[in-house]
Parts: structure tokens; sequence; C-alpha cells
């Protein structure tokens, strides 16, 4: 639910700016999550691992569509599969869209590991986790006719929920991604980039002979009903002149967002917002982030890596102990901060943001609060643990928290939420130099303020919580390094790096990878990516892989393996 601009994506379905206010606001609600109350006689008063799972929270709305918050399904996965390179054209078929998706870090699990039945009937699977649709269905106004020729608009839209970003492949005791899932984890391979960018082929390609693409949406989805079949071919001239728009850039977003695994909501944020120019792109607007393991989210007392997203009147670096953790006006506080991530990360319409709050309150009460990594699933060597246990809390327990004594699984207690300023961890500023006054003037204008105290420039960044810190590499909030060892060890960071589908290294804790002969640490041999890896380059803006050096510098080579296997039990 924090900073993933998934859907909210280039404007191909900005009708007209006229058209804005003209349709309605009302929500179509998630189908899967519909289906699952009525399947289960559900109660929706107690859902928010369900919610999180399958709520739109507001954003399939018909005046979505008008700005491009939420996607035109048959025709932007028929766009996708078009411009795949391991399919031709004329075998596409409705079944490829789940195979595809994945190949860019969407996950299609067997099962959900940590599913809690006593809080909810346990859902199907889904084809994809986070990924739902509804459809869209209503008459449009005579006065928007002229922009819109049509009298009833139908169509399917899709969106994405909170757990395409914070949903995660499992590991096996040798490190091996499995396909049982963990909910709340961070998807180290969500690539939005590739994604999009793959549709923006597709959609190249389409438009280049309209009614041969067409045909290929009835053959993905055979018996298209006849309305929306008319309300698609209406949109294609749209589709065809937005796209030209884009041609400068040869590409969707007009920020980085670093690849696999990584995000950039600042960027998503500031485009939306129309506080930059969407159709040039600017490659210092990197603020780039690694998705994060959002347990213990209870623990913070703001949000983003940055803290940049505060509680008003309420100070902004906290600590935070085990029982406010779980108070519920204190959960109810972090829920309105992330609500607002409905606005970057799924496309929210502002005006359906409070609404919803309602349905993030559940997800926090009824989801987050007890909500917890796996657990280490490799052997661990007791001795050095409980050595690296003296070692965490003489070394990392002031920026980083507090734990149970013992290494029997240890479960945070206290949070410090200790702001660090880039003088002194002298990571990589882009991310937190671009939260600029802009944003918070934006925010400060809209309905937001009443919910959220944004920072500007702030000058550095919330040492995180190192919860399940074993399987959320890579590692710095900009996800430059790819194991813990060699975060500890600065002259052995890896300048570029294989990242994504990737297996685990338990030894080193990270990303399981060899350095090459070029100097790119990358796969071992015979290891197969469970979907399209890209190459993490700390030379680009915003990925640089410099800083929290000093704060291993008095470590022996000794302390640093027993401070590793204390930090799996984490």
């Amino acid at each position: 639910m924090l900073t993933r601009a998934l859907f909210r994506n280039f404007s191909l379905l900005a009708l007209c700016g006229t058209l804005t206010g003209c349709f309605t606001d009302t929500p179509y609600p998630s189908e899967a999550l519909q289906t699952y109350f009525r399947d289960n006689l559900f109660n929706s008063e107690h859902s928010g691992q369900a919610r999180f799972l399958m709520d739109d929270f507001g954003s399939l709305n018909p005046n979505s569509l008008t700005v491009g918050n939420i996607i035109p399904l048959k025709i932007y996965t028929t766009a996708l599969l078009l411009a795949d390179p391991t399919l031709k054209a004329h075998l596409i078929k409705g079944s490829d869209v789940p195979k595809v998706m994945e190949q860019y870090g969407f996950i299609s699990p067997t099962s959900i590991a940590n599913w809690r039945t006593d809080l909810a009937p346990r859902p199907h699977v889904p084809g994809i986790v986070g990924f739902i649709h509804t459809t869209i269905d209503f008459d449009v106004p005579v006065y928007a006719r002229a922009q819109l020729p049509l009298k009833h608009f139908r169509m399917e839209v899709g969106n994405i929920t909170c757990a395409a970003c914070h949903s995660s492949v499992t590991y096996d005791a040798g490190g091996i991604p499995q396909k049982s899932v963990w909910l709340g984890g961070g998807n180290s391979s969500l690539n939005i980039d590739g994604f999009f960018d793959q549709i923006y082929r597709g959609l190249k390609i389409g438009m280049a002979d309209q009614k041969a693409f067409y045909k290929r949406i009835q053959q993905v989805y055979p018996n298209i009903d006849p309305l929306e079949e008319k309300t698609i071919k209406t949109l294609f001239k749209t589709i065809a002149k937005e796209l030209k728009k884009y041609e400068p850039m040869n590409r969707v977003f007009s920020y980085p967002n670093g690849g696999p695994g990584l995000t950039n909501g600042v960027g998503a944020f500031k485009r939306d917002a129309g506080l930059v120019d969407k159709y040039r792109f600017n490659p210092h607007e990197a603020g780039i982030v690694s998705i994060p393991d959002i347990s213990n989210r209870g623990f913070r007392s703001s949000f983003t890596y940055d803290g940049a997203y505060g509680v008003p009147r309420k100070p902004r670096w906290e600590p935070v102990d085990a029982r406010t953790a779980r108070d519920p006006k204190h959960l109810d506080q972090m829920a309105e901060l992330a609500a607002f991530f409905t606005y970057s990360a799924m496309g929210n319409n502002i005006k359906n943001i409070e609404p919803n709050i309602p349905r993030v309150h559940q997800v926090f009460q009824e989801f987050i609060k007890d909500l917890q990594p796996p657990k280490f699933p490799g052997a661990i060597n007791t001795t050095l643990a409980t050595r690296g246990e003296a070692l965490y809390a003489q070394k990392c327990a002031d920026c980083h928290g507090t734990y149970i004594p013992g290494i029997d699984h240890p479960k945070l207690v206290s949070f410090p939420n200790k702001f660090v300023t880039s003088d002194e961890i002298k990571t990589d500023p882009q991310r937190w130099q671009n939260i600029d006054k802009p944003v918070r003037d934006f925010t400060q204008k809209t309905i937001f303020a009443k919910y959220i105290d944004a920072g500007m420039k702030l000058g550095g960044y919330v040492a995180p919580i190192l919860s399940g810190v074993w399987y959320t590499a890579p590692y710095l909030h900009n996800g430059s390094v790819p194991t813990l060892w060699q975060l500890m060890n600065p002259s052995e960071r890896a300048k570029k790096f294989q990242l994504g589908g990737h297996a685990l290294d338990y030894v080193h804790v990270g990303i399981l990878g060899v350095t090459r002969s070029d100097g790119v640490y990358a796969y071992p041999s015979g290891y197969t990516p469970w979907m399209r890896s890209g190459v993490y380059d700390t030379s680009m803006p915003g990925q640089s892989n410099t800083g929290h050096e000093a704060q291993f510098a008095g470590l022996t080579t000794e302390d640093k393996w027993a401070l590793l296997e204390y930090l799996k039990l984490l």
C-alpha cells in the first residue's frame, strides 16, 4: 500500500480534459471481493485480510477513466501479449495473460502461506496476486457525447490491490523461491517499467492496424459483449492520438522506476498531480526505493523511507512500543497515511479516498496489526546467533529497534523511528531531495492535509525495521546492495548485479550470485529465475550503493558472521 504507481499509467484513456467530472465517482466494486463475500456468506465488517488482497478501495470508478487511472483490461492485456517476443501473434490466447504478467514479477501462486483462517475463510488462489477487475457500465451523459460518441459505455477494467506490491514468493530451506505467496512481503521482482513498456510496444503494433488489433482482442477474449465491443473500438482513436505524445521519449513513465523490485512513488505522485511533464523523461526524478515488507508497520510513526508522510500535529519521528503499535487510534492514523497511497499507487480519484478510509482502517486493525514476516527456513548456528544478538543490541538496536531477548524467533517490542541525516548515513540522497515544495503544496491544498503532514526535503532517512530482513534483498532504501555481507563489507559491493526472480544465499544473506568476469554479480550457472530478471546499475541517478559504512567499521570478520546469523532470525 506504499509507493506503487503500477496502474496509474500513461493516459491512453484521457478521453478529454472536459470530460473530467462528467462521469460519476460511484465505484464499481472489485468482482473478486464481491464474489468472495457472496461465496463464503462472509460478514464484510471483519474483512481486513480479504480487503488487503482484493479490495479496490474505490479506485474502479468511471471518473478514473477520464485521467487514465485504471486500465482497459482487454485492450492492454492483448497489447501485452502482442509485443511478447516468446509468443506468436496468431496463437495468443487468454491463458497467456497470467504467464506473461508473471514474467514481469506478478505472482501467480499455488497457495497463500500466511492466510489466517481464524480471521476469514480461505479464498480461492487468485490467478495473479493483487490483480482485480470489474465491468464499468453506465449511460454517457448527452453533453459528453461530443467527446465520447457513445450512448452507453461498457468495458471491463482492471487495477491492482496492495497485495501486488506487498506480497512475496516464499523460499525453501535451500533458498529456492516457491509459489506459495506471503501476504505483506515485499515483491522484490515486480518490474513496473518493463511491464508497461511492453504494453506500450504492443499498443504501437496494434494501432498500426486497428482492424487486425481488434481481431487479436477477440482471439484473446472471445464472445465480447456488443456494447463493450463498440466501446473498445471507439477508444482506438484516442489511444492512437495519445501514443504519439510518448514518441519523443519512447517509453511510458517520465521518471525512472529502477527495475525489478523497485519503484518510484514520488515520481508517480508528481506526474499524477501535474507537477512534472509526463511526456518528457527526466532521469533525475529518480526517487527510487525498494519495495518493503510491511510487517510490524504499527511500529512506525511516519511512512516512506524518508519519513516524508507524518500524522498532522504529531511528532514525525517518535519511539513506538508494542502497546502503541497495537493501539486502535495509532493504527487508524497509520491507516490514514496509507490511504493516501491509493492515489499514487492505485490511481484512485482524490474524491474517493476519504470515503474509503474506513476500509483501510480494517486492513490495519484486522491484518497488519498482527502481521509478521516468515520464519527463516534454513539452519541456524545457535552459538553464532547468540553472539550476534549481543552485537545487535550494542551496534544496531538504537536505530533499528529492540527485540525480545533470545534467539527463538525474536519479535520487535520497540522501534525508535530514528531519523538519520544524509550527512551521517551517506546513502543516496535523491529520494528525499525529490520531495520538494510542489509536493507539499499539493498535499496542503487537498483533502490529504486533513490526514497527512507532508515533509519537504527532510534531509535523510528513517532507519528501517529489520523484521524479515533475511528475505528482503536487495538492501539500503534504494535496493542498491544485493547481500547483507556486501553491505557490511563496502569494498565488496557490486557495481552491477542481477535482480528479479532470484534465489537466496543463506550464507551471505541476500541474492544468490557470483561475480562474473565482466564484474556483474549474476545468478550462478544452472539457476533459472522465475521471471525476466534485470541488471541494477549503481551508477544511475538515485541508485548509488554508498553509505551505511561507518556503522560496520569497528566489526571484525567474526563479528559480522555472528551478526548475520542473528539477523536471519528477525
